[in-house]
């Protein structure tokens, strides 16, 4: 699947603006029943430390985990073809795929998975399992992308196919934790998380994105190990886990720069006044781009359709938005200190574009600045600078084909901030464990009680998280974050029972 087409789509979603796309989201997403958490006391192992999320940096071996991750999708290709041989179907039934029987055994009730056959499924991956845990021993994870030419349209099919690799993880875990092998669950769980830290070492924020499934995906593994008999608590694992658990840092620098890269005739705007030749060439390159970008075609013709743009400025070509705009990118460059002469001597495409690429600049680092405050103080803050009425968008229409090149920044924090507040909320879980086994199987009244481990604050909200206590059971929330949109899955919807 191309990048392009699924940065556009998040961008179509994010900004809410095409009819369809705001009705969906606008509609409330029903609640599922709350996850049920059986709570079987337990101490912390011995050591402490005995069990971790990611591998401790002494125990990394030098080299790069792409190429074993390589490595592994290939194999693992080869053997989905290898079990497609000889496959029948019952009558009148289409033969379910071993990736289908995967995601099935991986997703459905526990107890319900038919460990044998699972276990024959699994042996056809065995190579490639290999592969994924002498990627995951790695000290690094270089994909090669960050200096590639393509942009928004290069392809990507490694990155998506690393959730396949780790729903195979997910099922090998579950399967050790249906046979009651604690150290090797933790061991399978803990190559999974680290494949989803790997995959989103990158430029991109598919990358990231595709990491916090990965994570999510591994997320419920752990969930299933706790409520397992004898495993121990598992709270210092994730108090001890990288914060933020997806860094999103290096992917938001490389889409922070994506304008300049996918438009690098902008880097010619402010060597001098352009000939009128030069000025019509960079006209027609910019108008070509920027329409190809924000409909997945040329230049529009009558059936294209430019999402983020009213019927009026599909109109517009950027010439007619250069002239609109001209007028106050000259009163500006020039108070900004430029000579009047030379700007003056400017096309008026040169001036407009200039005007329009330094107005972009200043509105993406007003938005960029508030990245690495935690989000609970800076919610608020990102993505207002690029929120601008229909009016606005009509004053400067350049400006708004130039954002169609700037993610929403937010949504992005929040599937990260979605994950830690998961892995937080369960360290919540275990902690109640904790508490449980040293207090002869009770719960606490509340969270304040628990001495035996520091209990974690929510990280969407900056405080603690809702916890109950009725008697029989207790229940572990947490509200919508603050700017999230209004589904279940941005909620923590826990109901906690003591195991018989």
């Amino acid at each position: 699947m191309k990048r392009a087409c699924l940065f556009r789509g998040a961008l179509v979603l994010s900004l809410g603006v095409l009819a369809a796309s705001s009705q969906a989201q606008a509609q409330e997403a029903a609640d599922p029943p709350p996850t049920e958490i059986l709570i079987r006391p337990a101490g912390e192992p011995r050591p402490a430390l005995k069990y971790r999320l990611v591998p401790e940096a002494s125990a990394l071996v030098p080299g790069n985990a792409a190429l074993f991750y390589h490595r592994a999708l290939q194999l693992m290709i080869q053997a989905r073809a290898n079990s497609a041989i000889g496959r029948k179907a019952e009558a009148g039934k289409r033969a379910e795929s071993i990736d289908e029987q995967v995601q099935r055994w991986g997703t459905g009730p526990l107890q319900e998975i038919p460990r044998e056959e699972a276990r024959n499924r699994l042996a056809m991956f065995q190579n490639a399992f290999k592969e994924m845990e002498l990627g995951a021993s790695r000290a690094t994870c270089d994909w090669e992308l960050d200096r590639r030419n393509e942009g928004i349209s290069m392809l990507l099919p490694e990155i998506q196919e690393m959730r396949s690799l780790a729903r195979l993880v997910r099922l090998r875990a579950r399967l050790e934790i249906l046979d009651g092998k604690t150290d090797e669950a933790m061991h399978w769980i803990q190559v999974g998380l680290v494949m989803g830290r790997h995959v989103s070492q990158g430029p991109t924020l598919i990358q990231g994105l595709v990491g916090v499934a990965i994570g999510s995906i591994m997320h419920q593994s752990l969930i299933e190990l706790i409520q397992a008999p004898g495993t121990p608590s598992l709270f210092w694992a994730l108090a001890d886990r990288p914060r933020p658990f997806i860094d999103l840092r290096p992917a938001l620098e490389g889409e922070r720069r994506l304008l300049e890269k996918e438009l690098p005739e902008l880097s010619e705007l402010d060597r001098g006044p352009w000939s009128l030749a030069e000025a019509q060439q960079f006209a027609g390159q910019l108008q070509r781009k920027l329409f190809s970008f924000a409909t997945g075609s040329s230049i529009p013709g009558t059936n294209a359709t430019v999402p983020n743009l009213s019927d009026s400025m599909r109109r517009l070509g950027i010439a007619a938005m250069a002239t609109k705009i001209y007028p106050e990118a000259r009163r500006a460059l020039i108070a900004e200190g430029r000579p009047e002469s030379e700007v003056e001597a400017m096309p008026i495409v040169q001036v407009a574009a200039l005007f329009t690429l330094q107005e972009y600049q200043r509105l993406r680092d007003d938005n960029y600045k508030w990245i690495n405050i935690p989000y609970w103080q800076s919610y608020d803050r990102i993505d207002r600078s690029f929120d601008r009425g229909e009016a606005d968008k009509l004053t400067n229409p350049l400006l708004t084909m130039f954002h169609l090149l700037t993610p929403s920044v937010n949504a992005s924090r929040l599937a990260v901030l979605r994950l830690d507040r998961q892995f937080d909320a369960l360290a919540c879980v275990e902690a109640v464990r904790l508490y449980a086994h040293a207090h002869g199987g009770k719960f606490p009244r509340s969270l304040e009680v628990i001495e035996d481990a520091p209990v974690p604050l929510d990280p969407a909200t900056g405080r603690p998280f809702l916890y109950a206590f009725d008697g029989n059971a207790a229940t572990l929330t947490a509200p919508l974050p603050p700017g999230a949109p209004n589904h279940w899955s941005y909620k923590i919807n826990y109901v906690l029972k003591l195991a018989k």
